[in-house]
């Protein structure tokens, strides 16, 4: 499935629930994606790029797309709205650009990812269950410094992760923000008061 390179904005619902199959190649002068664009398009496999002019994901934009290939993030990317990959089958490391400063709840629940996670040093909002049962993920993930409370249920079910690192900042870990994190085997925490659970 591909556009032509003049098409800059893709509405909101456009292919909402549509039978299109295949790879999905966006035009590199994409500027705007709108919420659930490709919502619940089983038929899309393969891995998908997303263009360089693209500064937010909206909302359920690929949710439950049945990719089988990789996620290239932009680097000018800015905000990932709400379930936007949620359940999708996205294999491979997740790279979020180091300009994301707002990730929604659920935005990659779900999904396939493994290897570590690296967030962005300048994330300033981070929702609940972000990478609920993303059990590929491994490695030791570190809480960015500006989120001063782990959201709910943000490493649900994510059994390969291997560690925790939480700054000085951190007040409150909220509910089942690591439940059944079954690899954690080290957690360090460099708060001068324990945050709150």
């Amino acid at each position: 499935v591909s556009f032509p390179e003049s098409l800059r904005n893709i509405g909101k619902n456009a292919f909402d629930g549509s039978a299109i199959s295949g790879n999905l190649i966006l035009p590199n002068n994409l500027e705007t994606l709108g919420s659930s664009a490709f919502y619940l398009c089983h038929g899309l496999t393969g891995s998908l790029v997303i263009p360089d002019r693209i500064k937010t994901i909206s909302s359920h934009s690929f949710q439950g797309c049945s990719f089988t290939g990789t996620l290239t993030l932009p680097d000018g990317l800015e905000e990932i709205q709400e379930a936007a990959f949620s359940g999708t089958g996205f294999k491979g490391e997740l790279r979020i650009p180091d300009g994301v400063s707002i990730i929604e709840s659920s935005a990659f629940s779900g999904a396939l990812f493994n290897g570590t996670l690296v967030l962005p040093k300048d994330l300033i909002s981070l929702g609940s269950s972000v990478f609920k049962n993303c059990w590929r993920l491994s490695g030791v993930v570190e809480i960015p410094a500006n989120i001063v409370a782990v959201p709910s249920r943000l490493f649900y079910q994510c059994t390969g992760l291997e560690g925790v690192k939480l700054h000085r900042d951190v007040e409150v870990i909220e509910s089942s923000a690591f439940y059944n994190c079954s690899g954690i085997y080290s957690i360090v925490c460099e708060a001068k008061n324990p945050p709150t659970i």
